[in-house]
């Protein structure tokens, strides 16, 4: 029977899985990737590879692309993403990238974006409401514009209904709505739709899309199915399945358009998942549907690792398709090898390398957020609040990437919340 290469094991036990220990507070992680082009006739015409490198603690250290002089480096300060350095030294263009990141009470607060040789450089900053859920998000880029661009977060419902509004602004025209977004979520905290509308610069509603998500018994995401509304009626646009192995891990990603005419959806492209457990390498390729048979398609910054503590390895991917011009494009596969090493803890909520448990707001009083982004594909789901003496004063069950935990019984102190083989601190007021 096999397992992902990327399934985070968090069982108090050893578990064994082909030739490979599996310990509390290890997790699977790429170390190296060799990406492929290949022609209609299956044959491989070019391969290339990238590195990535990880601190002792298994924080992500460096990602380098020798061939084309790529590295990007990461710095930490307490389990915080500081500094993401990217640098080019070779080809065209020559360029230096960095990004800077501080936090408050344990929230993101700003981003510096800066690119000395292109001149450019910009700026956002994370505002939240008391409670510590997000309330906006600004960006700016430095010039002579005076561009600013903003994200608008309203809460209703209890927080089951998430209202993000995306509006632009220049100082001779004010703020204008760009864009509205609503997510609805279930009782359970599950999202179960998103509905956007799309504005004019003169405000009228330019376009409207509904998303609708469908879930297993087991609460794996099977269908995201897109309508779009025209002439007040809703018609079908497209759907994404979703197909898992026995252990829960992603297998095909297929996306399929709607055919008004013979009412039926047509399979347009695929992803494919696969794992080799005795070479511990995990493959991924891409599919299209061009004249009735499946060929080769090409990466363009698919999401391909799904692990929430594996979102810096997936950005940094995206280099591949950046560097079209210097024949880094037209990857058709991925095939990654696999390590076993210390799970990574990331405090922040949302530093570029992710983290796999954010708690909010802290200091807390009546009610904590829990938000995992893989709350739904861990085999143990179970969560305990204790004291500073280890007595377990509060437990239950994650089932939603953002859950509510009431905490109102508990007193003023400091308490620690036990989740998926990781701990988190929080203050009670």
């Amino acid at each position: 029977m096999k397992k992902s290469m990327i399934t985070i094991i968090i069982a108090v036990m050893v578990v064994s899985i082909g030739h490979a220990q599996y310990l509390d507070g290890t997790i699977t992680q790429p170390t190296h990737v060799v990406a492929r082009r290949i022609n209609s006739d299956g044959e491989v015409t070019k391969e290339f590879a990238s590195d990535f490198h990880y601190y002792e603690d298994g924080k992500l250290s460096r990602y380098e692309i020798p061939e084309y002089y790529l590295t990007a480096t990461y710095t930490y300060t307490d389990d915080y993403l500081e500094h993401e350095r990217i640098v080019h030294n070779g080809g065209h263009p020559l360029f230096e990238e960095n990004n800077h990141y501080t936090y408050e009470n344990g929230q993101i607060k700003t981003m510096s974006h800066l690119m000395d040789q292109m001149g450019f450089s910009s700026f956002w900053v994370y505002s939240y409401y008391p409670d510590g859920r997000l309330e906006r998000k600004d960006y700016r880029e430095e010039d002579e514009n005076d561009f600013h661009t903003h994200w608008l977060y309203e809460y209703e419902n209890e927080g089951k209904t998430v209202v993000e509004s995306y509006c632009t602004s220049w100082p001779s025209q004010g703020m204008l709505l760009r864009k509205k977004t609503t997510k609805q979520y279930d009782d359970n905290f599950v999202l179960s739709s998103t509905y956007t509308e799309n504005y004019s610069e003169s405000g009228e509603l330019t376009s409207a899309t509904r998303t609708d998500y469908g879930y297993s018994a087991s609460g794996l995401l099977e269908t995201k199915t897109t309508q779009t509304l025209i002439e007040d009626e809703w018609h079908n646009s497209s759907i994404t399945r979703y197909s898992y192995d026995n252990q829960g891990q992603i297998t095909e990603q297929l996306d399929c358009t709607w055919d008004a005419e013979n009412s039926e959806w047509n399979p347009t492209h695929k992803i494919v998942f696969e794992t080799s457990e005795p070479e511990q390498t995990y493959t991924v390729s891409f599919y299209k549907k061009s004249g009735g048979e499946w060929v080769w398609d090409v990466f363009n910054r698919h999401t391909i690792l799904f692990g929430s503590n594996l979102k810096a390895q997936q950005s940094a991917l995206g280099y591949f398709v950046y560097e079209e011009m210097n024949g880094y494009g037209n990857i058709n596969q991925f095939v990654f090898t696999m390590e076993m090493m210390n799970e990574p803890v990331y405090l922040s909520v949302e530093d570029r390398t992710g983290s796999t448990i954010n708690v909010y707001p802290n200091p807390a009083k009546g009610i904590l957020f829990v938000e995992t982004r893989r709350a739904t594909s861990l085999p143990d789901k179970t969560y305990r609040i204790t004291n500073i003496m280890g007595q377990t004063l509060l437990q239950g069950h994650i089932t939603a990437e953002t859950q509510q935990i009431n905490i109102a019984s508990l007193p003023a102190g400091m308490y620690f919340i036990i989740f998926a083989g990781e701990t988190r601190k929080f203050v009670v007021k």
